[in-house]
């Protein structure tokens, strides 16, 4: 008989190791198997694995899942959404297993049917946890999925937020049902209040659900927008998970980025000092041979003998944030390893403002400290992720 070992929590991180432990009665036949079925919540086949038992067949056999379950993710969401609120499951994916025994029957090895174990149904999330926060999030998580009496925290590190008025900032919230609303107290420039709510649909599966606040929606002349979660375990609750800061206009338009962090979800940020781009061109040619003179017939024009036949541009920024507190610069690190940036490029006189894919040029960060560099901000370079090709000659 198999005794299968299922991690603790419901949802799980699927970029880090997802560990099962199987052990069988049955693991000292000769030629034994264990056979692990791994398949998501429409019941369809992931994938199949096949384990020997251990030298010593009393002893379990650990196995990760991780390299299965984190291949159907997608992240079109997050980072652009006209909605105030929308739920999907593209980044957290239900799956369970079907475990077996492989063995001698008769003279033929097959999988025995009537060993079969089923786990019971996890969820992967789309996160990459650095390896010594994986037991801090798993301890953690009821104040991610509404369990908690006390937090309702969205998938950010980020609690203060710099924004202008038509910036979107969009939370995204682990919802299995418990998320009521997102209330918005609105502080005025005349210091009066005004307070608004965000109510999702309601969700049948585990989702995550995008919070998506822009400023202007709720009138102009905002000093600050704080933004509380509610929501009802078997009781109302509320707390308050972030502020968000309107920034005034400045003399520079500020260049927003949004980056994936690590649980799987955007962050955003906003550089707001001068920005530079740049271009860097690369040509390939060949030597051509030639006949009789160097001119064309017309006698005027010199003959192509090295022509291009390979051109490639690509267009860079040099773009420098504000001031930063010690918070700021420890979350931003995760900006230089994301690997999804997107730029909201405004201010570019050739290009329709829209959201385009970048890569940071920085392999190295540091991280600092008011305490010892008084006062700091950080320069980023940035490469489109596109290549504009010319004329082949």
């Amino acid at each position: 008989m198999i005794t299968l070992v299922q991690p603790t929590n419901s949802i799980l991180p699927a970029f880090n190791r997802i560990n099962y432990t199987i052990s069988s009665d049955n693991a000292n036949l000769s030629g034994f198997k264990y056979v692990v079925k791994v398949f998501n919540t429409a019941n369809e086949l992931i994938t199949q694995a096949f384990y020997d038992s251990p030298a010593n067949p009393a002893d379990s056999v650990e196995f990760d899942v991780s390299k299965f379950v984190s291949v159907n993710f997608t992240y079109s969401s997050g980072f652009y959404q006209v909605a105030t609120s929308a739920s999907n499951t593209n980044v957290i994916k239900g799956y369970y297993l079907k475990c077996y025994e492989y063995y001698e029957v008769a003279g033929v090895f097959q999988i025995v049917s009537a060993s079969e174990v089923v786990s019971a149904t996890k969820y992967a999330l789309a996160a990459s946890l650095p390896l010594l926060e994986e037991n801090s999030f798993a301890s953690d998580l009821s104040k991610y999925n509404g369990v908690s009496n006390t937090s309702y925290l969205p998938l950010t590190e980020w609690t203060t937020i710099k924004a202008r008025e038509t910036d979107a900032t969009i939370f995204g919230f682990i919802n299995t049902g418990l998320l009521t609303n997102c209330e918005l107290l609105v502080t005025y420039a005349n210091a009066t209040t005004q307070t608004y709510f965000i109510t999702p649909s309601a969700v049948a599966t585990p989702s995550v659900t995008y919070i998506q606040i822009t400023p202007l929606t709720y009138g102009g002349s905002i000093d600050n927008i704080q933004v509380f979660a509610n929501w009802n375990n078997g009781s109302a609750r509320r707390a308050k998970f972030a502020t968000i800061f309107i920034q005034s206009c400045g003399k520079f338009d500020p260049m927003r980025l949004a980056y994936l962090n690590k649980y799987g979800v955007y962050d955003f940020f906003n550089f707001d000092l001068v920005s530079k781009t740049s271009f860097s061109v690369e040509k390939k040619g060949y030597e051509r041979n030639y006949s009789g003179s160097i001119y064309e017939a017309d006698g005027i024009r010199v003959k192509n003998i090295n022509p291009i036949y390979y051109t490639k541009e690509t267009q860079s920024w040099k773009i420098i944030s504000d001031y930063l507190t010690d918070s700021q610069a420890e979350i931003l690190r995760e900006l230089y390893s994301s690997p999804l940036v997107y730029m909201n490029l405004v201010n570019d006189n050739y290009i329709t403002p829209s959201w385009i894919p970048a890569k940071p040029s920085a392999t190295t960060y540091e991280v600092k400290k008011t305490a010892v560099d008084k006062v700091f901000n950080i320069e980023l370079d940035l490469e489109f992720q596109l290549i504009n090709n010319r004329q082949v000659i």
